[in-house]
Parts: C-alpha cells; structure tokens; sequence
C-alpha cells in the first residue's frame, strides 16, 4: 500500500534526531556534503549524500509502516473503555510539578506535609511543599527514586526530546483518528514504556500548542490529535509569531548597537526612516515617549520595551 500524502509529508519533514527516535539509526552523521570547491571529492562526497538519503527514505517508510501497526493494535474505543487510573502520590516517586506560572521542575516525593501536601526535593535540591493541584505528571516505574540522580534524567531526556518527533506521529494518530495516553505514545515513537521515554512523551505532549490536545479521562490525561484544519492554522500562526518575534529582536540589537556608538558616529534621522516596518516602531516609540499613542502604537512600543532594559527616552533620541 502506498503512503498517504501526509504520510509522505511526514516523512520528508522529520529530522533525523526524531527518525532515530522511531529506531532508526543516525545515518545521515555518515555523510556529510563537502562545501563547492573545497575538496576533489565534491562529487563523490554528493554521490553518497544522495545515497544516504534514499536509504534513509526506504529506513522511513519502513518504520512508519511499524509504527502504523502498533498504532492499529489499539483503537479510540478499545483506548476510552481501557482501565485508566491516576498514580497516587507516595514517598521516593519521580514527579513533575508547577513550581510557578512559567516553570516546571523535576522532584522526589519526601514525606507527606499535613493531609493533602507534600514534601518534595526539586532538580535544583531545595526542598518544597506543594499541593495536589501542583503535580503534572508522575513518572511510571520510579519507586525510591534518588534526588541526587535527577540531573542524569534530565540529561538522558535531552538527547530523546525533538519537537519533530510530534508531527510524525501526529501524522499517523489523526489519519487512524486514534487517542493516547502518554505511555502509549511513548511506546509508539520510542518503542518503551520506560520512566525515561513516559516522561519524554509527557514533556513533548504538555508542551506542545499545534499537534495534539489533552482530554481528561477518570483522572488521567490522555491526548488527542487535532484536526488537520486546526494544526494548519496553528502552524500558521506560530510561524507568523516567530517571524515577528525575530524581526522584534533584530530591531532590539538595531537600537542597542546605536546607543553603543559615540555621537559623532550614530546613524542619522533618516536612516531609522528608510525601512517601512522600522520607521513604524521609531513612530509608535516617539508616540509612546508623550503619550499620544493610539492602541497599535502602544503595543507595539511595549514590546520593544519589554525586553531592552533602556529608558525611553535614550531609544528615541537614537534618531
């Protein structure tokens, strides 16, 4: 049977950490492309690029049509009508918690702290008490878990965690229209059910706004591809975020290389006037300086301020 189209456009837009993941092994480090003119062996050089990559498109295939069999060995129902349980929380367990709105940390379980709380030690080794609520996810197989080995975890997970990996299998659960819980998908692209891969499978899940969406389910978490409209709009805004979010820095490192300048040498007025989207932020600055903004402008002001530690009036008089 041939690939579905989005099967195929999974398989050309993995990187080779995520096939490695999917059990493949990293042949694309065996061939690398000499530059153009730097080596007689250019051509031989592109020869075997070529020739890894058709290996590596057969290797694809190949484990795609496995992971499309372990997927179809356990449907939505079969998944909804499975004895799902939340892990109870006890001493020695491995767990993943909210330190604040903007962090989550690694800890051990010490002792209880009162009725409902815990004592944890973190990844950073301060001692916490956190609530229930906290807990974000409890790592399987983790019994009499060793604070001082966190920092091991954490790196071992480094080398299993790449964002790509969730599109590939998005690309097969959406298609078979099937839900997982976090084990499941860890067993699918990492062929493990193991602490190590579950917590993988959890960090890239949580962590992920395009691909798949969490459901509550009696207690526990299971997720939920998306539909293909759906994540082609969320694509579309998250590319559409980080093209302006790398035009807002470049015009950050724009003002802070001017104000390093001596006088004699900064740019002149009409310079920050040239480039249509530049002069709207120098505006919207100047607007903002004397409070005579309109709401565009005052955004816009506000997130060149946010993250360059200058007064106001030092970007303006850049110009």
């Amino acid at each position: 049977m041939r690939p579905s189209p989005m099967a195929a456009r999974a398989a050309s837009g993995c990187s080779s950490a995520a096939l490695a993941f999917f059990r493949l092994r990293p042949l694309g480090r065996a061939a690398r492309l000499a530059p153009a003119g730097r080596s007689a062996f250019g051509a031989t050089a592109a020869c075997r690029g070529r020739l890894v990559d058709s290996v590596l498109q057969e290797l694809r295939s190949r484990r795609r049509v496995r992971v499309s069999a372990r997927i179809g060995l356990q449907g939505t129902k079969e998944l909804s009508d499975s004895k799902i349980e939340k892990k109870p929380i006890q001493k020695g367990l491995l767990l993943e918690f909210h330190k604040d709105s903007e962090r989550s940390l690694l800890a051990v379980v010490e002792r209880p702290d009162g009725k409902k709380n815990w004592v944890v030690t973190d990844q950073n080794g301060i001692l916490s008490s956190i609530k229930p609520q906290q807990v974000t996810y409890v790592v399987p197989g983790t019994m009499d878990f060793d604070c001082s080995r966190i920092a091991e975890f954490l790196e071992k997970a480094q080398d299993l965690l790449d964002p790509s990996i969730l599109e590939c299998a998005w690309l097969e659960l959406s298609e078979k229209d099937k839900s997982v819980t976090v084990e499941e998908f860890a067993d699918i692209v990492y062929g493990s059910k193991e602490s190590l891969e579950s917590y993988c499978a959890h960090f890239l899940l949580s962590r992920d706004i395009v691909y798949f969406v969490k459901v509550e389910s009696r207690g526990s978490s299971i997720y939920q591809p998306r539909p293909s409209a759906q994540v082609d709009e969320l694509l579309r805004r998250k590319l559409a975020k980080e093209a302006a979010d790398k035009e807002l820095e470049e015009f950050v490192h724009l003002l802070k290389s001017a104000k390093a300048l001596p006088l004699d040498s900064k740019p002149p007025k009409n310079s920050w006037l040239m480039e249509e989207k530049v002069k709207q932020k120098i505006e919207s600055l100047q607007a903002y300086a004397v409070d005579a903004c309109n709401d565009e402008q005052r955004r816009m002001a506000g997130n060149v301020t946010y993250p360059i530690p200058l007064p106001i009036f030092c970007l303006i008089f850049l110009c």
